[in-house]
């Protein structure tokens, strides 16, 4: 069991995972350079993680808000496509 802090996020995905959740399954599930799927992405917060550790990202979303969100925070931090 891991105790992970989450913080709220506006607009957020209601089922966001906290990076320090994600960021040890990333490290423990993929190599450098690797790629990650996230095939319900959300507001790509797995997306994040994946490229600030050296890994491709293939994510989906179906809700088209969701991916509104995703596309600004990516804008944001300099995620690439």
């Amino acid at each position: 069991m891991w105790t992970v802090p989450t913080t709220p996020f506006q607009g957020a995905h209601f089922a966001r995972f906290p990076p320090a959740l994600i960021e040890p399954c990333i490290l423990a599930g993929s190599p450098a350079g690797g790629t990650v799927l996230d095939p319900f992405m959300g507001s790509g917060t797995t997306a994040q993680v994946a490229t600030r550790l050296g890994r491709k990202f293939i994510g989906c979303e179906l809700n088209p808000k969701y991916v509104e969100l995703h596309e600004l925070r990516r804008t944001t931090v300099g995620m690439p496509l």
